[in-house]
């Protein structure tokens, strides 16, 4: 016997009618602001060639151990006045009250779909908020989202992408979690979670504060981050697919980074302020040497740096750090390769940097370019189209440092920074 999804409405002394949710969904629906909020009250299961629209404003409840498990395509776009919330239907719940969102395998081609897009999103209270482990469909995009109070906001990536763009982890015991894919986080803030971020392939201009373990191990390219007030600020293993980190700043966390691996000639490791740190502001824990010259320390004294660094002068088992040249100027990190920047068999150049009153983009592809300049705050100040080569005018905003995103329709990503004077 087919099982069919039964819609009850039950008129609310509110302006909204309230939908309960169970079993299966097999036609494409569109959840309203009017027959919110939505009670899922067991498992829902969504069936392939389902597509489920979400308006702003909608509140999706779920009762304990509930969840939804995803075979079709989810739409949900909040907007910034009216968000869209998932969470749990208990009136005092707690991290793990409802189980999440399982994302399936289609029969749709693979790595195409746009499987899960969140735009204005709330997530909390899930045990994992988005299973993406059998997830091929994507690119999974979670833009301008809040999560909080769950066990992980993800569990792995999925294909051939998963990006969290202008979101914010607060309060769960590990924000965002490893990804099999290609995958990116970038203009989003954490907020006291035990463990903020492991293992995403591009973390770009980042804050992260108030971790109890650690607040990220990062796993490619870092860059433009601010790491303070945490347990541990880095904890890292660099090794050949782990291998940049560069304008980031680590400061005031009781460790500001600990090095579990190190492979010299293979690291960029340039250009940050890694100070006042309290008991190291570096723990270097491999046998290899580290060469961390171009970096500030807060001090153009070797010998007071090394005293804030623990390496094999102080356990043999371990290298030793060498720091030459130090950098005196921790306001402003050095910028490194600013000429061009590799994006696989693309090249993109901008300058000059830093620049007084206009930059020049210039990308040896025949791809257009959608780029995205962001302040240091994560607001976005320009956004332009382009092919092959393009000057921004920016006298008339502040100086500064500046973030730029330039994505084709491929959905590939080159990113960088830029001064203005």
């Amino acid at each position: 016997m087919k099982k069919v999804l039964v819609l009850l409405l039950i008129t609310t002394f509110g302006a909204h009618a309230q939908t309960n949710l169970s079993g299966v969904i097999n036609s494409s629906q569109t959840w309203t602001l009017a027959g919110s909020p939505y009670i899922v009250s067991g498992n829902l299961v969504i069936f392939e060639g389902v597509d489920i629209t979400i308006e702003p404003g909608v509140t999706v409840k779920f009762n304990s151990s509930a969840g939804m498990e995803l075979r079709g395509r989810l739409m949900a776009l909040g907007t910034e006045s009216e968000n869209i919330t998932f969470t749990s239907n208990l009136s005092s719940p707690s991290i793990g009250s409802w189980n999440g969102i399982t994302v399936k395998d289609t029969t749709d081609p693979l790595g195409v779909g746009n499987q899960v897009t969140m735009n204005y999103v709330n997530g909390m209270y899930a045990w994992n908020f988005i299973n993406l482990d059998l997830a091929y469909h994507g690119p999974y995009t979670f833009s301008n989202c809040y999560f909080a109070h769950n066990d992980r906001v993800n569990y792995d990536g999925g294909l051939p992408s998963t990006n969290f763009d202008h979101c914010v982890f607060e309060s769960n015991n590990r924000a965002l979690n490893w990804c099999q894919f290609e995958s990116r986080v970038s203009n989003s803030y954490f907020y006291n979670n035990v463990i903020g971020l492991d293992g995403f392939g591009v973390v770009d201009t980042c804050y992260f504060s108030g971790h109890t373990d650690y607040a990220m191990a990062p796993y490619g390219v870092t860059t433009g981050c601010v790491i303070e007030h945490n347990n541990v600020g880095v904890k890292t293993s660099f090794n050949s697919v782990n291998h940049t980190f560069v304008n980031n700043t680590v400061a005031n966390n009781t460790i500001g980074l600990e090095v579990n691996s190190f492979f010299n000639g293979i690291q960029t490791f340039t250009g940050n302020t890694i100070c006042n740190n309290i008991a190291y502001n570096l723990k270097l824990l491999s046998p290899n040497n580290a060469n961390l010259g171009m970096n500030c320390w807060c001090s153009m004294d070797e010998s007071v740096v090394h005293g804030t660094i623990y390496d094999g002068n102080d356990n043999v088992s371990y290298g030793l750090v060498s720091l030459s040249p130090l950098s005196s100027d921790c306001e402003l990190p050095l910028l490194v390769g600013d000429s061009e920047i590799e994006l696989d068999e693309h090249s993109m150049s901008a300058y000059p940097n830093p620049f007084k009153d206009k930059v020049h983009f210039r990308s040896a592809s025949s791809l257009m370019f959608t780029l995205q300049l962001y302040d240091m705050s994560g607001r976005m100040v320009f956004e332009n189209t382009f092919v092959n080569e393009f000057e921004f005018d920016g006298s008339d905003i502040a100086s500064g440092m500046y973030s730029f995103t330039a994505k084709t329709e491929a959905g590939d990503v080159v990113s960088g920074k830029l001064v203005k004077e």
